[in-house]
């Protein structure tokens, strides 16, 4: 039964009430934060026992976190969740095994974030090792024929004043496209890096892509303070035979952005256009067109199971 008195309920529907009980949570979440902080620290066996374990795992699957704060610790004490493949994970389509440790954590929201449609993976088993559980997943079946854009060898690019010259690193009339791994979205990222002059239409070509089932990629731009300003969008178009497939406009607030594409198996010539807006800088004085902004594109072509 309802015993509160008209002013108690005009209290709690002022506001007042709801304020109170949201600071009465608050205090709540902290005091179960303070006995967290006082719990047994993780000490250096329970750190040497997971990294012995980690590296005996018989595989090459990255090593990926549930439990994100760990990471710097887990960086230093465990190789295998410092290696760059693990770490820069462009998404999680088209792994076919990677492993999960954390704090009684086996999933997290990054984790799943990460997935990005993928078909949700499969828990094989868990083990526990001290404080720590360690969950091994089958992926979703896909396969990564070839990332696109790490193959620089079969990459052929130009720009609004001509082909780009070089191998691993293209130089252009109006920067460098290069591998590299960029900050975006407060992840690093293994992509193709684009470094050109405002308004720089750049094509990158392969002439005999070896497709799958999907052709997937990221777009994402680099520096922490052009986010800040929020420079000017990039525009992106995608090709396949000569056949314009994809068009969009990507700014700094889509963070990561995905794209997927059906196809079909076999070889094909590819292409993404890449026009970036605003790159350079303004000062005191005046504007500096001078590169401070990368571009970072990532592609792969994805086979599907049968």
């Amino acid at each position: 039964m309802n015993t509160a008195t008209e002013p108690q309920r005009a209290w709690w529907r002022s506001g007042r009430g709801r304020l109170a009980a949201g600071l009465g949570a608050l205090a709540v979440i902290e005091a179960a934060a303070a006995l967290w902080a006082a719990r047994e620290p993780i000490d250096e066996g329970d750190w040497a026992a997971l990294a012995s374990a980690i590296e005996a795992r018989g595989d090459d699957a990255p090593v990926l976190l549930a439990t994100a704060w760990l990471g710097p610790s887990a960086r230093m004490h465990v190789p295998a969740i410092a290696e760059l493949d693990a770490l820069t994970l462009p998404d999680l389509h088209g792994v076919p095994r990677f492993h999960v440790v954390g704090l009684g954590a086996a999933w997290s929201d990054a984790l799943e974030a990460a997935r990005q449609g993928a078909a949700a993976p499969r828990a094989l088993e868990t083990t526990t090792i001290g404080p720590f559980s360690w969950t091994r997943y089958e992926g979703d079946g896909a396969r990564v024929l070839t990332t696109l854009t790490r193959d620089t060898a079969g990459l052929a690019a130009r720009t609004d004043a001509g082909p780009c010259r070089g191998r691993e690193r293209l130089r252009c009339d109006e920067g460098e496209i290069a591998p590299r791994i960029v900050e975006v979205d407060y992840q690093p990222r293994r992509c193709l890096g684009l470094s050109l002059r405002d308004g720089t239409t750049v094509t990158l070509q392969w002439s005999a892509a070896q497709l799958g089932h999907r052709l997937r990629g990221h777009v994402g731009m680099g520096d922490y303070n052009a986010r800040l300003r929020n420079d000017a969008p990039v525009d992106v178009r995608v090709r396949v035979d000569g056949v314009l497939v994809r068009h969009a406009t990507v700014s700094d607030a889509q963070g990561w952005w995905p794209f997927e594409l059906a196809t079909t198996p076999g070889r094909a010539r590819v292409e993404l256009e890449v026009v970036a807006g605003l790159s350079g800088s303004w000062s005191g004085r005046n504007y500096d067109g001078t590169p401070h902004r990368t571009v970072c594109v990532e592609l792969r072509a994805l086979e599907d199971p049968r």
